[in-house]
């Protein structure tokens, strides 16, 4: 391997040799040493050659695109954004089976699929984190089949009950006339040989996250471009249930000078790197890569107390210690299951948290303020610091519980105001029975008193919304509802190309899991990597946590 003295100057170089051998060139970035920025450099040569409307840029994920779109690239947004969505665009955006399972679910109520989310699906946002286990499923089957599909396995190899159930599937597809997910890319691979807006140059990010037929895809398409660049750290692939495998971007061998392997890490400190790096020489096959840690030491231990079953005590301590820091923590396990604990504890506790990789997800983010009508959007409407207007009061009026508190037909005049008129003393006399209005100008001028008032008069319905919103507020100030969240939860796949200066690291395995890991080659291997993301997430310290179990991974 070429050991490249000049980055810039090895990617300048790219796009100006022979390509009789290959057009394929491969950019390896390692964990924090700024793939994005570098491959970001590389679209803006590749438009200066060849103009903005002769690139293609694609990703396993959205938030994957729009990083790179978010740096200012001089790209139409159209030729940015994930493979799946590069092909329903061009294959004339087909109505996807996996949106509409109503009726395959009332015709095979032992195989009932969870309804997808277009949107995010193209996205790759709605991508499982865990695969599903129970053979009972229609999602299991689904997944067994797409992962088969992915990985281009032949239909005579498939055991005869997935045949059965692809059989099953692909009747329904005819008879809406729909097309699943993976029937876009197997579509685009065998009826569309330039891509989309014929470019001159393709980039495929993220490329550890497709699956053999997702990269045959780009290859494909690659052929009939002046070149393409596949930016990727096969250490980092996560997503086998998905078909993701190493060997995807690792195979087929290219000539060393069309490798780059980005070196220096600017997250991962020394003590960190040096526990990482012994856990990913234990795979089996790897494209070996010059790496250094960042010029800092970092810290890297165990907890000797305090697994995921039992973070109420050491762990919460410990995290509390960083966030009087002003450090931001992650919290992460193979599992979500495993994240249940720590995240009752963070409730208990009042302390804020979400997860900004997965922001559809709810459990994991209690206080976005998507929706108007949300608890956190209430409670800011009630603690306000300006005089309420009729609009705060439809808000925080509306999950009060009317007994004893509203006067009859209080709801409906409240309902029918102008939400810009101010709320007088007077009108909420009118609005509120005596005991309730007496008790509520008497709280309002102390906002803690004020949200105690308004939390006591909730609707029983709407208890548990407001639970850890109201505790975050009393705790912290009503502020914190307003500020990012210092706490990240959330999988060691949900978090992928994430960073904290601290992270929490639970070492259990499912049952699933741990049968991978005890076994030998690509299944072990798996497990490895996820790990090995998991603490390259540290920018500064990394905390192993105990183990609940023998189902554990060495770290």
């Amino acid at each position: 391997m070429p050991n490249h003295p000049d980055v810039e100057e090895a990617l300048s170089a790219i796009g100006q040799r022979d390509h009789s051998i290959t057009g394929e060139y491969r950019i390896f970035g390692p964990p924090g040493t700024g793939k994005t920025t570098n491959i970001t450099r590389q679209i803006r040569r590749a438009v200066q050659r060849f103009g903005k409307d002769s690139v293609l840029v694609t990703s396993f994920s959205r938030a994957a695109a729009a990083e790179l779109a978010g740096q200012d690239l001089p790209v139409s947004s159209d030729r940015v954004g994930t493979l799946h969505s590069h092909c329903w665009h061009a294959l004339g955006r087909p109505e996807i089976a996996e949106v509409h399972v109503e009726e395959w679910n009332r015709a095979n109520p032992h195989l009932r699929i969870t309804p997808a989310k277009k949107d995010r699906k193209l996205d790759g946002e709605e991508s499982d984190e865990e695969s599903v286990d129970d053979v009972r499923s229609g999602d299991y089957w689904l997944g067994e089949l797409n992962r088969s599909r992915g990985m281009m396995l032949p239909v005579e190899i498939w055991p005869a009950t997935l045949r059965e159930f692809a059989a099953k599937w692909n009747r329904y597809k005819a008879s809406r006339r729909v097309m699943d997910f993976c029937d876009l890319i197997e579509t685009a691979t065998r009826d569309i040989r330039i891509a989309p807006k014929r470019p001159d140059v393709i980039f495929a990010d993220e490329a550890q996250d497709l699956n053999p037929i997702q990269l045959a895809l780009v290859r494909r398409w690659g052929e009939n471009a002046q070149y393409f660049i596949i930016a990727a750290d096969d250490d980092q692939t996560i997503y086998s249930w998905c078909g993701a495998t190493p060997d995807a971007v690792l195979d087929p061998e290219i000539p060393d000078d069309h490798k780059i392997i980005l070196k220096e890490s600017h997250r991962v400190p020394r003590n960190v790197h040096a526990r990482a790096n012994r856990l990913i020489h234990q795979v089996t096959r790897r494209q070996e890569k010059v790496y250094e840690p960042r010029p800092e030491d970092g810290l890297c231990m165990h907890l000797s107390r305090g697994g995921y079953k039992s973070p109420e005590y050491w762990i919460l301590k410990t995290i509390m210690q960083h966030l009087e820091k002003g450090q931001k923590v992650m919290l992460l396990a193979s599992c979500s299951y495993m994240l249940h604990p720590a995240i009752a504890v963070l409730r208990q506790h009042g302390i804020p948290f979400h997860n900004q990789y997965r922001k559809s997800h709810g459990f994991w983010n209690p206080l976005r303020r998507g929706r108007k009508g949300s608890s956190v959007n209430r409670i800011l409407s009630l603690l306000g610091d300006h005089p309420w207007n009729h609009r705060d009061l439809k808000l925080w009026a509306e999950w009060l519980n009317p007994k004893s508190i509203l006067r009859p037909g209080a709801k409906a005049l409240i309902d029918e105001s102008d939400d810009s008129l101010p709320v007088t003393t007077e009108r909420l006399h009118e609005l509120f029975e005596c005991s309730a209005i007496e008790a509520l100008l008497a709280a309002s001028s102390d906002p803690r008193q004020l949200l105690q008032w308004w939390s006591r008069r909730v609707a029983p319905a709407f208890h548990k919304r407001v639970q850890f919103p109201v505790a975050v507020a009393l705790a912290r100030g009503p502020s914190a509802l307003e500020e990012s969240p210092l706490v990240t939860v959330g999988t060691i796949h949900s978090v992928k190309g994430g960073e904290a200066d601290v992270v929490f690291l639970f070492p259990d395995l499912s049952r699933a899991g741990d049968a991978a890991y005890q076994r030998h080659g690509a299944q072990r291997d798996s497990v490895i990597r996820l790990f090995y993301v998991g603490m390259t997430r540290a920018r500064h310290t990394l905390y192993v946590c105990q183990r609940e179990s023998s189902m554990a991974v060495v770290v």
